[in-house]
């Protein structure tokens, strides 16, 4: 029986952990898209956004900051 839990509990923290670094991942990911942003690089921060969506497409963050950078983009343009 105490096998079973362990085996349960290792199952439980694995699953835990791959879901902390695919969020550290896309955190990572915004910081420099924010650095980019912050030195009027949004070309850059687009092109960083649009890499990060393919990897992870299902994440609002990353929507959320490719919407900003392409308002901007569009106030910018003549």
């Amino acid at each position: 029986m105490l096998a079973i839990v362990l085996i349960y509990y290792l199952r439980m923290v694995e699953r835990r952990m791959a879901s902390r670094q695919h969020k550290d991942q896309v955190t990572l990911m915004l910081e420099k898209i924010a650095i980019l942003e912050s030195v009027a690089q949004d070309h850059k921060a687009m092109q960083l956004v649009e890499q990060a969506q393919q990897t992870y497409p299902n994440e609002n963050r990353l929507s959320v900051a490719k919407a900003r950078i392409q308002q901007r983009l569009n106030s910018d343009a003549p």
